[in-house]
């Protein structure tokens, strides 16, 4: 072989090394942006009962203030998600960040509780495009056949960061106050906002592209013409529901139904997000090789979506127990099983997307339908406690959302999505 053209391979091999070892450090940030996300949001559920006490909040008060950080988020959604596309993963990614994580450490300073209320409406605002940055480092840099692995991977970060935020934040507030844990929580941001400027490139930069056009209306509502598009959305919103109740009343729930001080809570609380991590990873895995073992289509990917969904399903049987060792297993088996099956949507999600380019606003519509059902769950299931004095009913009506969205999905994501 001539000198030149071994040189050529040689600089060939290293391109490709640096792109695979890059692509890890990606998902790695990717995967602390999600710890610090649900870091964050977990210090106002484990606070509640403080913050609560504080500013004399009752129950439904509390539902409204655990739910208003979803205001903004869920209107900027889309938006962001759009910003997002045009602007690339690098610049949205830092400024997203740094956004929310200044927006906590004025939550430590507030006086009042509308003051308390706008600090929360600017982290949604810092948090709206977090996902889509996710996705779209996924779109960029994972293969398809592992892009369900990724995505599973790396939304456990969203229970370890439940997992130590909870613990941070229940000590932090019983040797301090909860504003000190806003103020430490809020801090750790801003360095990760830097390493990822520093750091991440979108692969498609170095080469000479058209300026995309920016998503229109008719392309949105062409998505809702799309079976396999609904089937995903309907998980989305069902899982997201669940999720957002978890994670603004399950200290509370716990408090309440065993009667445990906030250290041990926090405590509890963490290990149900961190057994829920660590199972999520093996469901995910175990279910893609019996999926795909012979058949390696991506819309496959619905059958481990519907197996999750039975499995988070269980958590309507919380009302059944009354002690500590099955309420933590059933909350734990939900949770694993509740990570694993967004993992699987949202890989299905982009696996069917036509155009990759648009990925970013595709899962800022499915975010902003979720959100909007999502930011619901902590003010019914504030208002059913207030009126039953317990959490049964929620705990039934997410089961039986997730076994119908769980069935729809099987049935209708069968085709690639397209926006035109």
């Amino acid at each position: 072989m001539p000198f030149n053209q071994t040189v050529s391979c040689s600089e060939n091999v290293v391109t490709i090394q640096k792109k695979i070892a890059s692509r890890y450090v990606f998902f790695g940030l990717v995967f602390l942006m999600y710890v610090i996300s649900y870091g964050d949001r977990a210090a106002l559920s484990i606070a509640m009962p403080d913050l609560g006490k504080e500013f004399s909040l009752t129950p439904v008060q509390m539902g409204w203030v655990s739910s208003s950080f979803l205001w903004s988020y869920f209107l900027l959604n889309l938006p962001s998600t759009i910003l997002l596309d045009k602007a690339g993963a690098r610049l949205i990614g830092s400024l997203a960040v740094s956004v929310w994580s200044f927006a906590m450490l004025l939550g430590g300073f507030v006086q009042t509780i509308s003051q308390f209320l706008l600090t929360r409406v600017l982290l949604g605002v810092g948090e709206a495009p977090t996902f889509g940055v996710g996705a779209t480092v996924v779109r960029n840099w994972a293969l398809p056949k592992e892009r369900g692995s990724v995505m599973t991977v790396l939304l456990t970060g969203m229970q370890l960061g439940l997992a130590g935020g909870t613990i941070a934040g229940a000590w932090l507030i019983t040797f301090f106050s909860w504003r000190c844990e806003f103020i430490v929580l809020g801090g750790i941001g801003f360095v990760w906002a830097l390493v990822w400027w520093m750091i991440y490139r979108n692969p498609v930069e170095k080469k000479a592209m058209a300026p995309r056009a920016v998503i229109s209306f008719q392309e949105i509502k062409n998505l809702f013409k799309s079976k396999s598009f609904l089937g995903i959305l309907s998980v989305q919103c069902t899982q997201n529901y669940l999720n957002f109740l978890m994670m603004s009343w399950m200290p509370l729930y716990l408090i309440h139904e065993l009667h445990i001080d906030i250290t041990r809570t926090g405590t509890r609380t963490a290990l149900c997000y961190l057994a829920a991590a660590a199972g999520a990873v093996v469901i995910g895995k175990v279910l893609e090789a019996i999926v795909f073992r012979k058949d390696a289509s991506p819309e496959r990917r619905r059958f481990i979506v519907f197996i999750c969904l039975m499995g988070a399903s269980s958590i309507g049987t919380l009302p059944w127990f009354h002690t500590m060792q099955p309420i933590l297993l059933v909350m734990s088996v939900a949770m694993a099983c509740l990570i694993a099956a967004n993992g699987a949507n949202t890989a299905l999600l982009t696996d069917l997307v036509e155009d990759g380019h648009r990925i970013g606003t595709v899962t800022g519509v499915t975010l902003t339908c979720s959100n909007s059902l999502g930011l619901l769950a902590p003010i019914v299931t504030g208002y059913i406690v207030s009126l039953t004095g317990q959490f049964d009913i929620a705990w039934y009506m997410c089961a039986v959302a997730l076994v119908g969205a769980g069935l729809f999905s099987v049935f209708a994501v069968r085709e690639t999505i397209r926006t035109s």
